[in-house]
């Protein structure tokens, strides 16, 4: 870097003012991060799991009861009916298809679990073909004989089976609402699988969130945009399960292969996601590693060029990290880069590009607002402690493209070059790059008051 150097440091008042003004775009004033040192609230494992079971109760328990209710009046019903050998054969029919349906889901990345399952078909089926005794009773024992199987927790159990119950009961009552005919069959259909899905969708999202203490409405709203196009498909392939099985069961046999297709081709959209996304991850911390920072870089930096926006890069780096694999051994290290890493996901779009060193890419940020931004940043991984007691220090480098004299292929040069300056002057320090009126190269630095 040429030219001549100048530090200037920035006002308490002046940071105080841009981190005010980044604050809707970063989550920089979180809390500090907690310390690393193993189960510092004092609890043991399960003491934790028995507090977060209690949590769950206000929502478990009135849950469990109605579904206990609906599931009693419908086997005392279905009983009383007196259904024939066919009708009987028929449901077990479908229940055997509806547990096949929910032992093997579909996998789906962007629910919390990583699954769907495709029981709703046989389940609204049901409803409609034999009414909401049997759709209950089929949608029960499809959850709660994979559950007893897989041996789940008795909560979660009972719960599942639950909302399974109040479910097939709900999918079956709106499907009788219809008559007969090829406009009622249809709407009979897109009834029952509605029903169905509003009522494990809300009920699931609510046990979720109470037990990740997480807003229930957001959750709701994000698993809803997720599943809304599957159970969608669902709905029509319940429609065709309908019409087969009015026809002759053994016709319904026929969704055999297009079901095991949906399900073989999804896993394998799966299993290549999964494969891409080890490819561009940090396995130790689960942030973007060197190769991913470089695609995303590029890509950002053809975004600033087309909107005329900034784009700063921000390098941080661990000062004497070696010290801490020397002194305290490599299992303390890596709970250090995991726990730095956490704190640099609600800093900005973060990246590990290698050992101890780690960038944010800050979108649409000048020099001064990434430089706030930096300082916070930095400001809080100060404060992790590692299970020895003592602190970590860190240096960061930033520049931004779109400033003068910074062209597009030097940004990653010129914050690696602020980054070296920041070491080179003491480290514990933020610098920036920074060039003159008449294009010079200087350098801006911040010390880190703690």
């Amino acid at each position: 870097m040429t030219g001549a150097a100048a530090r200037r440091r920035v006002s308490p008042r002046r940071t105080g003012e841009l981190r005010h003004r980044v604050a809707k775009r970063t989550d920089v004033n979180r809390p500090p991060a907690r310390s690393l040192e193993r189960d510092g609230d004092g609890a043991r494992p399960e003491e934790r799991v028995e507090g977060a079971v209690l949590r769950l109760l206000p929502v478990v328990v009135p849950v469990v009861v109605a579904g206990s209710a609906v599931l009693g009046t419908a086997l005392r019903r279905f009983g009383d009916e007196e259904p024939s050998g066919r009708t009987i054969l028929g449901v077990l029919a479908l229940l055997a298809a509806a547990t096949l349906a929910e032992a093997f889901p579909v996998p789906l990345e962007s629910l919390p679990a990583g699954y769907v399952s495709l029981v709703a078909i046989f389940v609204v089926g049901t409803g409609v073909v034999y009414g909401w005794t049997a759709a209950t009773i089929v949608a029960f024992f499809a959850r709660t004989l994979l559950e007893i199987w897989q041996r789940r927790p008795l909560v979660r159990l009972v719960y599942n089976g639950a909302t399974y119950s109040l479910g097939g009961a709900v999918a079956g009552g709106a499907a009788s609402l219809f008559e007969d005919g090829a406009s009622g069959l249809v709407l009979a259909v897109l009834a029952g699988a509605f029903a169905f899905y509003v009522v494990n969708i809300v009920l699931v999202s609510g046990v979720v969130a109470r037990w990740a203490r997480e807003p229930f409405l957001p959750l709701l709203a994000r698993t809803t945009q997720a599943t809304t196009l599957p159970f969608a498909i669902m709905a029509s392939v319940s429609l065709m399960l309908v019409v087969l099985w009015e026809r002759s069961p053994f016709l319904a046999a026929a969704l055999v292969g297009p079901l095991l297709a949906i399900v073989l081709y999804q896993r394998s959209v799966h299993r290549a996601l999964v494969a891409m996304r080890l490819a561009l991850t940090d396995p130790l911390t689960g942030l973007g590693n060197h190769r991913h920072f470089g695609e995303r870089l590029e890509v950002e930096l053809d975004r600033a060029e087309a909107r005329r926006e900034p784009l700063s890069l921000c390098l941080i780096d661990l000062d004497d990290f070696k010290r801490i694999n020397d002194s305290f051994g490599h299992p303390v290290g890596d709970a250090v880069l995991r726990e730095v890493a956490d704190c640099l996901r609600h800093g900005g779009e973060a990246f590990r590009l290698g050992g101890d060193e780690f960038a944010l890419l800050l979108h649409g940020l000048g020099e001064d607002e990434a430089l706030a931004i930096a300082e916070t940043v930095v400001a809080r991984l100060a404060g992790l402690e590692h299970d020895r007691g003592r602190g970590v220090c860190f240096s960061a480098g930033v520049a931004t493209y779109a400033s003068a004299g910074v062209a597009r292929s030097d940004l990653r040069r010129l914050a690696d070059t602020a980054l070296y300056r920041a070491k080179r002057d003491g480290k514990n320090r933020v610098q920036a790059y920074q060039t003159s009126s008449v294009g010079n190269a200087a350098s801006a630095a911040m010390q880190l008051r703690r």
